[in-house]
């Protein structure tokens, strides 16, 4: 449990959690598509007044939205229709319909988006290190994985392992990949290059050597990983199925299953402290809130 301090600490994220900005997002879609209006810019310059959607007051909508214009700019589609970038079914896996689709497409980029800086302000009070440790002796777990892009492996001062049997496994794979006749985690803590790209490898009661063992904290904080930046509090709008993708006159379309779920993960002392909370923030933005171990 955190201490009264934390949680006071803490109170610029709740309040976030309490006035989520998916449903002003949602309402300033419609107001665009149902107005006159060529563009975003131009419903946020008539949007002067405070608006109240799905039990909150928004005092200065214009202001909150803007930061999330790129995420809303699908919108526009439906006003200048394009060519489709991506195939969308629903959850009887049946192509989703035009508004549908978009909508989850926008709710997954304006969650990402305002979940990590709501992460930024909860994460920080907690003074946690577990997304930078390997598994301790308790728990079941062989090693962590922390997915990189392979620009971000040079901040690591690791061993890096990138040859073609890396790259035609998985971490995860059966059996498991073997190097120096022992599994790979085994080694200690190192980089992969594997079949869907670069990860570090975090085996028991290891730690990131950017994680500072007397301060507890990032050594690269400010140039730190994008998967550091993602909260604990995932937007699971949609979920990637490669096998469902669909050829698009001479194009291939990825397509994604909708979900309509947020998923936290109840390591965190944070999601533990503060679940009910991040329950509420789902259903404001019509959602169903998922709590999942990711250590056990």
């Amino acid at each position: 449990m955190l201490t009264t301090r934390q949680i006071s600490l803490c109170r610029p994220g709740l309040a976030r959690l309490a006035n989520p900005v998916l449903p002003l997002a949602r309402l300033a879609g419609l107001l665009y598509l149902t107005g006159p209006f060529p563009t975003l810019e131009d419903l946020l310059a008539e949007l002067h007044e405070p608006v109240e959607t799905a039990g909150i007051s928004y005092e200065q909508p214009a202001a909150l939205l803007r930061p999330y214009l790129d995420a809303m700019r699908p919108f526009e589609r439906l006003k200048n229709p394009r060519q489709p970038s991506r195939f969308i079914v629903d959850e009887n896996l049946q192509q989703a319909e035009q508004f549908t689709a978009l909508d989850s497409w926008i709710s997954q980029n304006v969650l990402t988006r305002e979940l990590e800086e709501i992460n930024s302000l909860l994460c920080g009070p907690c003074g946690c290190t577990l997304c930078c440790t390997g598994p301790s002796g308790q728990q079941e777990q062989e090693f962590f994985e922390i997915p990189l892009a392979e620009s971000e492996t040079g901040f690591f001062a690791l061993p890096a392992f990138d040859d073609e049997i890396t790259r035609a496994a998985s971490p995860d794979d059966e059996p498991t990949l073997m190097r120096n006749g022992a599994p790979f985690y085994a080694s200690p803590a190192a980089l992969y290059r594997w079949r869907q790209g670069w990860s570090m490898i975090l085996p028991r009661d290891s730690r990131c050597p950017n994680l500072d063992p007397d301060s507890g904290g990032c050594r690269i904080y400010p140039d730190r990983p994008d998967v550091c930046r993602r909260p604990q509090i995932f937007p699971y709008m949609l979920e990637r199925e490669p096998a469902m993708d669909m050829e698009y006159e001479g194009r291939t379309l990825p397509a994604f299953v909708i979900q309509a779920k947020i998923l936290a993960i109840w390591d965190c002392p944070y999601v533990r402290q503060f679940q009910d909370e991040i329950a509420a923030y789902a259903e404001l933005c019509g959602l169903e809130p998922i709590f999942k171990q990711n250590k056990s």
